[in-house]
């Protein structure tokens, strides 16, 4: 007979057991990747999902006895991440009804919506099962023969054909093959119809006075509003950004007033969907999330404030326990990216990386970066943390370069600095304006003194010897300013002619110098990585000011 004490051991000791059994099984307070959960990894279209797979074991074991079953729960119920990392490629899993289903399941059992910490939804759970667009479609062929409506469904099954264009994304990566990938196609968003059982039932539990309000597109809403001990939310926004949007009023009707959520991923999926704007999407979810910690974005192309008559209303709240922000393959103007960093005054760690030009006006257009911010403002804005931003990361390989303005940027505010990394093309701008100045003092004069650890990607073109010279000098200056500098790594499809000197004199400071890559984070909608064309190569390159000074 099983002990009536295995339900009640100490979780460290249950997921030593079950290692023991090879089950696979993911640590909730484990650090991972911040791109982990879009990341390209294994999954086979042709193979089960991965994910699944995984869960498999746990699923089993819970029918073994239910005292088991009491123990595995609160693991197996600790997350809901369907299609998890690339897992969602499979095309052997089935999507149809697994929302749904989720919502009734922690409306009736609130102690096992208790366990739920990690979410993370797709397109696909939010998409009509094929029994209700079959359903949809008889209903519809029968109205037709009372010549009561129109024909009116994307197709015959009810798709919606994925709308694809990666020319953009083709020309910019020289591509073809890896760009090319097939896209999944997404049926129609769940209706009414189909979920209002679900939705009355979680109505009762959250006691939502007038459930007949609420409609399929609350289900993201009612899904966050119904996890007490939520800290982990990725959503990922489809071709129908409404069903997507968290909504203020359906919180607020829940009695949500504030949510435990420690991280939150935003994101699209696939390249239909070119961005999402984070007001719109998802102003209510952070309006009640005041423990936020972590906030990741991919593919943010909004502007990131919003009039309202004559007012401007930021695109955050204040988020006073917010410490890292990553934004990913996205395209922040000035206003947009200063409204991030005011919305907090406390940011230990800063990464952003700027994503290709989608704009129409041909190749020329992929060069204008008068939607983006420049890098000498953004280093003014993050001088707003210099007390506690240890690592920033600003890489603008894929911005553009027409125009810019040339401007000096340095980051010998951020005192509590300890990683930086720049594109080396960025210093063209400084160039511009201190057209004669001391090549050797150019690393020097940007860096904090107690900076640990200094990367340089990209390309510099012809002015390489400029920025060999810089390193020459920062190598001199290490035991005297820069005494906890230990590594510089430089592009190593930069190839530095004079590299003998530069390690040499390195390695006499006590600092280790080495080549290195750098890839853009890359979805797993496509496979492949590109290194795209320095800025300021372009036959319209950016120019000094006509009241320069030096000219």
């Amino acid at each position: 007979m099983m002990s009536p004490a295995l339900d009640h051991l100490p979780p460290e000791v249950l997921h030593m057991t079950l290692a023991h059994l090879d089950i696979d099984r993911r640590d909730s307070n484990k650090l991972e990747p911040p791109d982990a959960h879009f990341r390209y990894s294994r999954q086979m279209c042709d193979r089960p999902s991965w994910y699944s797979l995984r869960l498999q074991p746990l699923l089993s074991l819970c029918l073994v006895s239910k005292r088991l079953c009491s123990a595995i729960q609160p693991i197996l119920y600790s997350e809901f991440m369907l299609g998890y990392g690339d897992s969602w490629r499979s095309e052997l899993y089935t999507w149809d009804g697994r929302l749904l289903s989720f919502l009734q399941t922690v409306a009736r059992r609130r102690d096992l919506a208790g366990f739920v910490k990690r979410i993370h939804i797709l397109p696909h759970l939010l998409q009509a099962s094929l029994k209700a667009l079959e359903k949809e479609e008889r209903d519809r062929q029968r109205l037709l023969k009372e010549g009561k409506t129109r024909a009116r469904t994307p197709n015959g099954k009810g798709l919606r054909p994925p709308d694809v264009d990666n020319s953009p994304l083709r020309a910019y990566c020289g591509l073809n093959t890896c760009c090319d990938q097939p896209q999944p196609e997404l049926r129609q968003s769940i209706l009414r119809a189909e979920a209002c059982d679900t939705l009355r039932e979680i109505a009762v539990a959250l006691k939502i006075k007038e459930p007949k309000r609420l409609s399929a597109k609350d289900l993201i809403t009612l899904l966050i509003a119904a996890l007490p001990k939520l800290e982990h939310c990725s959503l990922f926004f489809g071709p129908d950004s409404d069903i997507f949007s968290v909504d203020a009023a359906t919180l607020s009707a829940a009695g949500i007033s504030q949510l435990p959520l420690r991280t939150i991923n935003l994101s699209v999926l696939r390249t239909a969907e070119r961005y999402f704007d984070l007001d719109y999407n998802a102003r209510a979810l952070l309006d009640v999330s005041p423990y936020l910690e972590t906030l990741n974005l991919h593919k943010c192309y909004g502007t990131l404030h919003k009039y309202y008559g004559t007012r401007k209303r930021a695109a955050l709240p204040f988020l006073p326990r917010l410490r890292h922000v990553r934004i990913t393959s996205s395209r922040l103007n000035e206003q947009g990216l200063e409204n991030i960093l005011n919305s907090c005054d406390g940011l230990c760690s800063f990464t952003y990386e700027a994503g290709v030009h989608f704009g129409d006006g041909g190749p020329e257009g992929q060069w204008d970066s008068s939607d983006h911010f420049q890098l000498h403002n953004a280093a003014r804005y993050l001088s707003r943390h210099r007390k506690t931003l240890k690592s920033v990361h600003v890489d603008l390989r894929h911005r553009g370069g027409d125009p810019a303005t040339p401007s000096a940027f340095n980051f010998r505010e951020l005192t509590a600095l300890k990683h930086l990394f720049l594109n080396l093309d960025e210093f063209h701008s400084r160039f511009f304006m201190h057209r004669w100045t001391d090549d050797s003092q150019i690393l020097v004069q940007i860096l904090p003194s107690g900076v640990g650890s200094l990367h340089l990607a990209g390309r510099i073109g012809k002015d390489l010897p400029r920025l060999e010279k810089a390193l020459l000098g920062l190598s001199e200056a290490v035991k005297e300013q820069f005494q906890n500098l230990k590594e510089v790594r430089w592009d190593r499809n930069t190839k530095l002619h004079a590299e003998d000197a530069v390690r040499s004199l390195f390695a006499d400071a006590g600092v280790d110098f080495a080549y290195d890559s750098w890839p853009p984070t890359r979805l797993s909608f496509y496979q492949g990585d590109s290194m795209p064309p320095a800025n300021f190569e372009h036959p319209y390159f950016a120019l000094p000011d006509s009241d320069d000074s030096d000219l």
